[in-house]
């Protein structure tokens, strides 16, 4: 019965195991890369749905390729591993969801991963958000629907139908939310397109089971959307973290709202829940806000005011 890590060997090279499955390696696009590398810029797991992955982009077609490939071979060729203890893994199982214990511990590879994922970006950040810059003017010029023009009252309607029609979506004041009273705040979008921003300006970005009058992560039925930003980032600024997401990483960004204060909110279809770790530790390194990662953390909504000043729409997808 084959090794997988020699499979993996024979494609990629030497590889410096930091665990039974996970290791880092050259990069087979390294020709491509357009900034320095390390020695920790490439990853590759073997286990679960074999994975390499690197930290530049410029590689992503050689990247793609290698992944076809390995997954091929190691497909075609199952494998056991008596791990450290004797627990045994075979092809197709996730290491850590195997070893319980090793998902807290420094060296697990998903604490691997993630590290390493703060270090690569934090190194990047200025290229990042010089590459990537999209400023004020430029979000509101390149929204596929313009919005400057629209009433408070067509901001929020734009807003809302971003939403699944059934969905029980909560808006109100930070404090509307706990107390049967405040079962009024939770509404479907049919019943918030007649009312209208007028109770209150906030909202969160999932959806909630019907009959709930509580704001809580335990309320929520599904989450819609991942909302990003930075109270460090100028306005300017993280628009390069929001096109960064949506080019590059291939997020899909739904809106960007002006919250009436020093920040943006860009809207985002959340990713996969294994996938939100390293998410959260790429995006605080570049200086967004990690509490957004909580879904039913409050947010600004269009069309309501802020001391006089409307939260609005600046960018909108068709």
């Amino acid at each position: 019965m084959p090794d997988p890590r020699q499979t993996a060997e024979s494609l990629l090279g030497a590889i410096d195991w930091q665990s039974p499955t996970t290791g880092y390696c050259r990069c087979p696009g390294e020709a491509a890369h357009t900034s320095p590398g390390g020695p920790k810029d490439c990853r590759v797991s073997i286990d679960g749905a074999p994975t390499l992955f690197c930290f530049h982009h410029s590689c992503a077609s050689a990247v793609e390729t290698v992944n076809r490939q390995l997954r091929q071979r190691l497909a075609h060729s199952p494998w056991t591993l008596i791990l450290p203890g004797g627990k045994v893994l075979q092809s197709g199982q996730v290491l850590q969801s195997t070893i319980k214990h090793q998902a807290s511990t420094p060296s697990s590879p998903s604490t691997i991963l993630l590290e390493s994922i703060a270090r690569e970006v934090t190194r990047r950040r200025i290229e990042i958000l010089d590459e990537f810059r999209w400023p004020y003017a430029k979000i509101m010029e390149e929204s596929p629907l313009q919005t400057a023009h629209r009433s408070p009252q067509e901001q929020f309607a734009l807003w809302l139908k971003l939403w699944p029609p059934h969905s029980i979506v909560w808006i109100g004041d930070v404090f509307h939310s706990g107390k049967p009273e405040h079962s009024s705040h939770f509404r479907s979008v049919a019943d918030w397109s007649q009312l209208g921003p007028v109770m209150g300006n906030f909202t969160c970005g999932c959806a909630f089971r019907p009959g709930t009058y509580s704001r809580s992560d335990d309320s929520i039925e599904t989450r819609h959307f991942l909302i990003v930003e930075s109270d460090t980032l100028t306005r300017d600024e993280v628009g390069a973290v929001f096109l960064y997401l949506k080019r590059r990483l291939h997020y899909r960004l739904h809106c960007i709202i002006d919250t009436a204060g020093k920040s943006l909110h860009g809207w985002f279809t959340p990713p996969p829940s294994r996938l939100q770790p390293g998410l959260k530790k790429a995006l605080t390194a570049l200086g967004c806000d990690p509490k957004l990662f909580t879904p039913s953390q409050p947010v600004r909504i269009p069309g309501a005011h802020r001391e006089g000043r409307l939260q609005r729409l600046i960018w909108l997808r068709e």
